[in-house]
């Protein structure tokens, strides 16, 4: 597993931006996000590669986004003086970090499992709270029994009661499984019950499980992120597989106002379509607003 180097056992000194303790953007629209997993390949490039202490000012000023989602992995090997330096080149840069996403799935309903998992989540958080991030997001390992969902929430629990030391929420990201219906994952969290777990569903698992309206009218009301997945654009211009004006719409019609995190599932250099997908999504979100 990945590991941080956090302290294991103490809660750590608040990292939280000027701003305050949890997301400020709490208005009547959504606010468009980025999963900098997106920009792996300006990270990995072998000329003047995407450093990580950069994120928040690309993402701010080249990119014209307002926060980031960010995967574990990316953290691994941190120290805490390079959380707290991220922390404050975000709260700098106006671009906090939202959500960090546990990069691997993890099997919550293997009971010899159970110990490593709850603590992964504990250190996860920890993390999280250092860069100022509200919000840990997780995959599940396939579920393919009832009872394994059972011992799923058994876990969550387990695990929220360390969580809840840090404030930080946990979000479930849809699965494979007989929890890749939105209804079933829905039912988790209210089994697991409390304020501080949630959804985090995306528009890819939406249009190809059951239809981007129906699964996002299910799961946006317990959603504090949505993950904008975009795959590519048509040579009118056009979004393939998915239309993204109707995800808009139908998280409008739910009351939605959190954070929608932009998402490359293409290939090659993710700048332009994440571009395209922003004015897309920012033109639909504006066309909203009340006269």
């Amino acid at each position: 597993m990945l590991s941080f180097e956090v302290g294991d056992h103490s809660v750590p000194k608040l990292c939280y931006p000027a701003h305050g303790k949890r997301d400020p953007r709490m208005t009547s629209q959504m606010v468009l996000t980025l999963s900098v997993g997106a920009l792996r390949p300006l990270m990995k490039r072998a000329k003047k590669p995407l450093d990580i202490f950069e994120l928040p000012t690309f993402v701010s000023q080249e990119m014209g986004l307002r926060g980031l989602n960010i995967p574990s992995d990316l953290l691994a090997g941190r120290t805490t003086k390079d959380f707290e330096r991220l922390c404050d080149l975000s709260d700098k840069a106006h671009c906090p970090f939202l959500v960090l996403i546990e990069t691997p799935e993890l099997d919550l309903w293997s009971q010899a499992n159970q110990p490593t998992v709850v603590d992964r989540l504990r250190r996860l958080a920890s993390a999280a709270t250092r860069i100022g991030c509200p919000s840990v997001a997780i995959s599940l390992a396939q579920v393919t029994t009832q009872e394994r969902v059972d011992a799923v929430v058994k876990t969550l629990k387990l695990a929220l009661a360390e969580m809840d030391k840090f404030e930080i929420t946990l979000l479930l990201q849809s699965m494979p499984g007989i929890l890749s219906e939105g209804k079933a994952l829905v039912e988790v969290v209210k089994k697991v019950g409390g304020f501080r777990i949630g959804t985090m569903p995306s528009f890819h698992h939406a249009a190809t499980h059951g239809g981007v309206s129906q699964e996002l009218r299910k799961l946006a009301p317990y959603a504090q992120s949505i993950t904008a997945s975009i795959k590519g654009f048509s040579e009118l211009g056009d979004h393939a597989e998915w239309c993204l004006d109707e995800c808009v719409e139908t998280l409008r019609s739910v009351g939605y106002v959190n954070s929608l995190s932009l998402e490359y599932l293409g290939k090659g250099d993710p700048i332009k379509p994440l571009s395209m997908a922003r004015d897309m999504l920012s033109a639909a979100i504006e066309a909203m607003k009340p006269a």
